[in-house]
């Protein structure tokens, strides 16, 4: 490389490195912090400066093209233009915008961060395409390997989901689609992000569904509902859901608790947006625990939105659950696998002539 491409990595990166992707953590909340951006000092190297008027002069030349079409925008909103045009004049306007700081090296520092401020439109921008890229995937992968599409939902009817769904256990960190969670850190009711990218407050409904309750009348399996809760406001500045005594919990939250004896249970989170497009309220409804998603959806009019999901297996936390949650004794729906004595605690089998 150069000292002139040099210069420009470093005015553009902040530091002497090539261009290349960045893999930023799925896990990472989209929370707005304070920036921890230092940028290298001027003065030092003349291709480093010169580089650094470049950007400057075309983030300064952009950003006066993107006032303009947010002021063509706004007086098209004034006179009530029709919404292909607004529309139209609202994309160049958020292209410009983008444009004029995706190059900036403290906006490209933050995102690597994962800090992000979605209220302006380059980490909008960066945020959705990170969220697109690998997390998506990997979200959508584990979905249907794992069967809980279509065992909830039909995948061809809800598609991918639009919105970055983050579940946290008591402030723990994000949990990864799919991961196994003791049931021990999940007593009490975990903390709901949802990501989005529309700038409207619209209403959700916030469900947690286990999909692999032991049915003994038919000898299979259900769905059992372990949290439900209407009229959830979510924007893009409004990610965290708040619920509280006024929130319209309709199925207040009933910790996991896979019985003994069964095989892992999965636990899905999911978002949905209410009807007309988030502007309508659900109210009091008559809900049940043994209600199957696909009716509840249909009969409310909610679309998909977001969607996570974690996996657990008993432990000796479930029976506390039954005792002081459920009122009831714990079930036992088989033998625990008799104990090995031919392995040792690491997991590996016991020489013949070594003592643990």
């Amino acid at each position: 490389m150069n000292a002139a491409a040099r210069a420009f990595a470093l005015a553009k990166f902040g530091r002497f490195v090539a261009p290349r992707p960045v893999a930023l953590s799925r896990t990472q909340p989209a929370v707005r912090r304070q920036s921890t951006y230092t940028k290298p000092a001027t003065g030092v190297n003349p291709a480093y400066d010169e580089a650094l008027r470049v950007i400057e002069a075309y983030k300064t030349k952009r950003l006066a093209e993107a006032d303009a079409a947010a002021e063509e925008l706004k007086q098209a909103q004034e006179i009530g233009a029709d919404a292909d045009k607004t529309s139209a004049l609202k994309k160049a306007w958020f292209d410009l915008a983008v444009d004029a700081e995706i190059n900036d090296s403290e906006v490209l520092w933050n995102a690597r961060q994962g800090n992000y401020d979605l209220n302006r439109p380059v980490y909008e921008y960066l945020k959705k395409n990170e969220w697109l890229g690998r997390p998506l995937e990997i979200l959508m992968q584990r979905l249907l390997q794992m069967f809980v599409l279509p065992d909830m939902l039909d995948p061809r009817e809800v598609g991918a989901p639009e919105s970055q769904l983050n579940v946290s256990m008591s402030g723990s960190a994000v949990l990864e689609p799919g991961s196994m969670v003791d049931p021990a850190e999940a007593l009490k009711q975990p903390e709901i992000e949802l990501v989005t990218f529309h700038d409207d407050t619209r209403q959700h409904t916030l469900i947690m569904v286990d999909l692999d309750e032991p049915f003994e009348e038919q000898q299979s399996f259900r769905e059992q509902f372990h949290w439900a809760v209407a009229d959830v406001p979510f924007s893009k500045m409004q990610s965290k859901a708040v619920i509280n005594d006024e929130t319209n919990v309709l199925l207040p939250y009933i910790p996991p608790h896979p019985a003994r004896g069964t095989p892992t249970h999965r636990y899905v989170l999911a978002v949905f947006e209410q009807g007309q497009g988030g502007r309508e309220k659900l109210g009091a409804i008559d809900v049940s625990r043994n209600m199957v998603v696909r009716d509840f959806v249909s009969q409310h009019s909610l679309r998909l939105v977001g969607i996570s999901f974690f996996r657990a297996s008993w432990s000796e936390a479930v029976d506390d659950v039954y005792r002081d949650v459920l009122k009831t004794e714990p079930p036992n729906y088989g033998p625990m696998p008799a104990e090995r004595k031919d392995i040792g605690p690491d997991g590996r089998k016991i020489n013949l002539y070594e003592n643990y």
